[in-house]
């Protein structure tokens, strides 16, 4: 910012004093100059119009100094001007006064041309230095929700229908606790009787967890699609989350890891194959209201060893059970006394919901985290996903 392009302010209700002042910052190279004869003027004007500095006298009529400081300081539309104070008091008081009020500087009066010139520099390239962060930050906030929009956009937001040929309800949501999160899920049809369901969890917060959550839940994918075109046999959740394991150990620098629940549902039977890589067990909704945490072995999360073995699991669920999974972001939740969420209220709350449909389950336990937390600030991602068998409903959506 250049002397003759800043635009600043002089208030003091000495016209004397204002003519001098104004003469030096004149050969100083500063050229846009505006005057104020009082405190409310200089309010009045600073509303009015843009200021890059302020140079504010404290002794004056009717509203001095300091009470215009105070004031500026307290709104939020112009308190980060910065103001210089001018007095000929040299009382260290009053300059602590200023400073703790949230005054640039102070400069007693009368002026040494030096210390003019060089506080009134140092002022005006630290506002262009914030003013350059705070653009930064605009714009970085801008490009934050956008990788949140692209995120959310790779996870599903609709849902199979569940009919005759497709008897499965599901519904899951996810939450990052930042702009951007490392939590994902995903379900599809994984032949025409076979549904893929998965819930993971990366670790760390933000772009680098999001970028590897977005490889996770792709790889997913394609080795789903490839092995229903060269495999003739059913899948394998072991097998598959051994090949993603593979990829995602290839080139990882940076050591990320991903846990994971897999499960595929076999539409005509109700039988579960699944793998549990180091998450979290899911929950077992029965249709008679009975409610538990699955038994499942825990093989190690994908990312760590490119030679990991996943075991394959089963799990026989009944027509209208439901299987709940969830990240740790649900039962870590922390309130503001420092109290824990836990499994055992998610048990209870599920339990209490054991007939609601996925999408209704869903909201209810989101809405219940929402409400455990209050004003406390979310530190982990949420995500949760629902699901359940109904191979004697005609369809339900």
């Amino acid at each position: 910012m250049t002397a003759a392009g800043a635009a600043l302010l002089v208030v003091d209700d000495n016209e004397d004093n204002r003519y001098t002042l104004t003469r030096r910052l004149n050969r100083e190279g500063y050229e846009n100059l505006t005057m104020a004869s009082n405190g409310r003027e200089a309010l009045d004007k600073m509303k009015a119009q843009p200021f890059d500095l302020v140079l504010l006298d404290i002794m004056m009529p009717d509203m001095n100094g300091y009470e215009v400081l105070e004031q500026v300081k307290t709104t939020p539309t112009l308190r980060d001007i910065p103001i210089i104070m001018i007095s000929s008091l040299d009382e260290i008081e009053s300059v602590i006064r200023c400073i703790e009020l949230g005054a640039e500087d102070y400069l007693s009066k009368p002026f040494n041309p030096t210390l003019l010139r060089a506080r009134l520099g140092a002022s005006l390239e630290k506002k262009r230095l914030r003013d350059e962060v705070r653009r930064n930050m605009m714009r970085l906030a801008q490009e934050l929700q956008a990788a949140r929009e692209l995120q959310l956009a790779m996870l599903p937001r609709q849902f199979p229908t569940c009919s005759p040929s497709h008897p499965i309800a599901v519904h899951a949501v996810m939450e990052p606790a930042r702009e951007v999160g490392g939590d994902l899920y995903d379900c599809f049809y994984a032949g025409d009787h076979t549904f893929c369901f998965l819930v993971g969890d990366v670790c760390g917060k933000g772009a680098s967890a999001a970028m590897f959550m977005a490889r996770a839940r792709s790889l997913v994918r394609i080795i789903v699609a490839l092995w229903r075109e060269w495999r003739t046999d059913d899948n394998d959740p072991g097998a598959l989350l051994e090949a993603v394991n593979r990829e995602l150990c290839q080139d990882n620098d940076d050591c990320m890891f991903v846990t994971m629940f897999l499960g595929l549902v076999d539409t005509r039977s109700g039988l579960v194959s699944f793998v549990n890589a180091g998450h979290p067990r899911p929950h077992l909704v029965s249709s008679t209201g009975e409610t538990k945490q699955i038994d499942s072995k825990s093989s190690l999360p994908l990312g760590v060893r490119r030679e990991a073995r996943f075991q394959r699991q089963t799990l026989q669920i009944l027509p209208g059970d439901a299987l709940f999974v969830c990240s740790d972001g649900v039962f870590e939740a922390v309130n503001d006394k420092g109290d824990l969420f836990s499994i055992e209220r998610l048990g209870q709350l599920l339990r209490r919901a054991n007939a609601a449909e996925p999408q209704e389950m869903v909201r209810i336990v989101r809405d219940a985290v929402d409400a455990f937390m209050g004003n406390a600030s979310r530190t982990d991602d949420l995500t949760a996903l629902a699901l359940r068998w109904r191979p004697a409903e005609r369809s339900i959506v």
